[in-house]
C-alpha cells in the first residue's frame, strides 16, 4: 500500500466501495453458514463490485476488497471498531485486541497518567483505548503510510481531538526528547517479527529482544525517563527481563493467550510482580504473586482426585501454577506438569482454570483405553495432551469408537516418567458469578 492508495481508501469514493463491499461480503459469509457451499467467492466479490461502480479505478476496487477480507479478519480480535478501519497485513498481525488495549489503559488512567507517548504506534489501536481512557496521547510511526493509516483510523474512531499522530523514527533523539518532555506515560510495541522473513504466510517471530524494533534497550532508555512506561513484549520473554519493582502480565483471551507486557514500578499493582489476566465473555480475572518466579514455593505433589485443574496459558506462562493450587488448596500430579488435582468440589469455576471431572485414571495403553471407553459407552472423545509426545489425532484416529450416545474427555499427560490417560467429564469453564481470585504471596 502507498500514500495515494490510503487517500484513495480514506476518500469519499473509497468509503463508499467499502461500504458496498462490505455489505456484500456480509451476505455472502451468511449464505455460506446457511449451507450454500460457494456463496464467498472472491472473483464473484470482485465482478459485483466492478459491475456496480463500471468508473471505479481497479488498483481501488481491488484495494477495497483487501480491506473488507482484512476486516473480516481483523473482527475476533477486534470486534465492531473493524468496520471503521485501513488495515495491513503486518499491522493486523501486531495489533492489540480491544479488550486487551482497553484494559492497559485503564492501568495507565488509574496510576495517575494523563497525556501517553504511544512510541510506535502502528495502526493507532492503543492509541484509540488510551484516548477511550480520557488520556491525551502523541503518537509515533516511523512509516509514512502506516502513520496515514493511523490518522484516518483514529479520526474515524473519533479521537482525532485527543491524539496527535507524529511522523517519525521514535530512536532519533531530535524527535523522541521534545515528545518524552511533553508526557507523563510511554507505551513501547516494538516490532517483534521481520517483514522481509516469511513462514507459513506471515512475517516471521524475531525471538531476541535487542533484535527487536526498536530494541530492549531502548525501551529501557525511555523507562529510565519516564516512570511510567510499559512495553508489549513476546509472551515466551524471560522473567528475568520483568523491571525491578516491576511487573508481568500475561493476558488470555476466551483460552487463547494474546500477549505480555512488562511494567516498571509506577505501572505495577500493588508491588505485584506477575499478574495473570484471563478475559472470557465480559468477565475478566486475574491472579498474581508479589515474588518473583524463582522465589515461588513449589506446590505438593500428589495422587490423581477427583478433579483435574487445567490452568490457563497466561497463568501458566506467568509462573502461577503454584498460587492458583494453594488457592483451592491443591497439588501437582508432577513437578514438571501444570495440572492440578483436588479432590473437593468447593470453587467455582473462572476463565483462570478449565475443571474436569475425573472418572478414572489408568496408565497409558491405547487398547486399555479404548475398552473402557467402550465400557462407558463413549462415543465422542476429545483428547488433549500436556508433557507427552503422543500425537492427539493418532489417538483418537486409533482409538476407532464405535457409536455411543457418551462422550468424554481424555488428557494425555506423564506422572513422572510414564505415559497416563486420564479420561474426564467435558470441562467445565467459567464465564461469570464468581469473584476474582488474586493471590497477594
Amino acid at each position: 500500500m502507498d500514500l495515494e492508495t490510503v487517500r484513495a481508501l480514506a476518500g469519499e469514493l473509497g468509503q463508499d466501495l467499502l461500504a458496498q463491499a462490505m455489505r456484500t461480503d456480509d451476505a455472502a459469509h451468511a449464505q455460506a453458514a446457511a449451507g450454500v457451499g460457494a456463496a464467498v467467492d472472491p472473483l464473484r466479490a470482485t465482478s459485483l463490485l466492478r459491475a456496480a461502480n463500471p468508473g471505479a479505478d481497479p488498483g481501488l476496487v481491488a484495494a477495497v476488497l483487501t480491506q473488507v477480507r482484512l476486516r473480516r479478519r481483523a473482527r475476533p480480535r477486534l470486534g465492531d471498531l473493524a468496520e471503521r478501519l485501513l488495515l495491513t497485513e503486518d499491522g493486523l498481525e501486531q495489533a492489540t485486541r480491544t479488550v486487551v488495549a482497553d484494559l492497559r489503559a485503564a492501568r495507565y488512567a488509574a496510576a495517575g497518567a494523563t497525556h501517553v507517548a504511544d512510541l510506535g504506534c502502528g495502526l493507532g489501536l492503543d492509541s484509540a483505548a488510551f484516548a477511550r481512557a480520557r488520556l491525551q496521547v502523541t503518537a509515533v510511526e516511523r512509516d509514512p503510510v502506516v502513520a496515514a493509516l493511523a490518522r484516518h483510523n483514529l479520526s474515524a474512531l473519533g479521537h482525532a481531538d485527543r491524539v496527535e499522530v507524529v511522523e517519525g523514527d521514535v530512536t532519533d533523539p531530535g524527535l523522541l526528547d521534545p515528545v518524552l518532555a511533553a508526557v507523563d506515560a510511554a507505551y513501547a510495541d516494538p516490532a517483534r517479527r521481520d517483514p522481509a522473513r516469511r513462514r507459513d504466510g506471515r512475517s516471521a517471530r524475531v525471538a531476541d529482544p535487542q533484535a527487536w524494533s526498536p530494541p530492549w534497550s531502548w525501551v529501557e532508555a525511555v523507562a529510565a525517563r519516564v516512570p511510567r512506561t510499559a512495553a508489549k513484549v513476546a509472551p515466551g520473554i524471560d522473567h528475568a527481563s520483568i523491571p525491578r519493582g516491576g511487573c508481568g502480565t500475561w493476558t488470555s483471551v476466551d483460552g487463547q493467550l494474546v500477549e505480555a507486557e512488562l511494567a516498571w514500578p509506577a505501572l505495577a499493582s500493588h508491588g505485584v510482580r506477575r499478574l495473570a489476566v484471563a478475559v472470557r465473555g465480559d468477565r475478566t480475572d486475574r491472579i498474581g504473586s508479589h515474588l518473583d518466579l524463582a522465589d515461588e514455593v513449589p506446590p505438593p505433589v500428589g495422587p490423581v482426585g477427583r478433579w483435574l485443574i487445567e490452568p490457563d496459558d497466561a497463568v501458566i506462562r506467568a509462573g502461577l501454577v503454584g498460587p492458583l493450587a494453594g488457592t483451592f488448596p491443591g497439588r501437582l500430579l508432577d513437578p514438571r506438569v501444570a495440572y492440578i488435582t483436588v479432590d473437593q468440589e468447593e470453587r467455582r469455576p473462572t476463565p483462570l482454570w478449565t475443571e474436569f471431572r475425573v472418572r478414572r485414571a489408568l496408565p497409558y495403553d491405547l487398547r486399555t483405553l479404548r475398552a473402557a471407553l467402550v465400557a462407558e459407552e463413549v462415543g465422542h472423545v476429545v483428547v488433549k495432551k500436556r508433557a507427552t509426545s503422543l500425537d492427539v489425532d493418532d489417538v483418537r484416529r486409533r482409538l476407532d469408537l464405535p457409536r455411543a450416545r457418551g462422550s468424554a474427555v481424555v488428557l494425555l499427560t506423564r506422572i513422572g516418567d510414564d505415559p497416563w490417560a486420564l479420561v474426564c467429564d467435558p470441562a467445565r469453564t467459567g464465564a461469570g458469578g464468581a469473584p476474582e481470585p488474586v493471590d497477594p504471596s
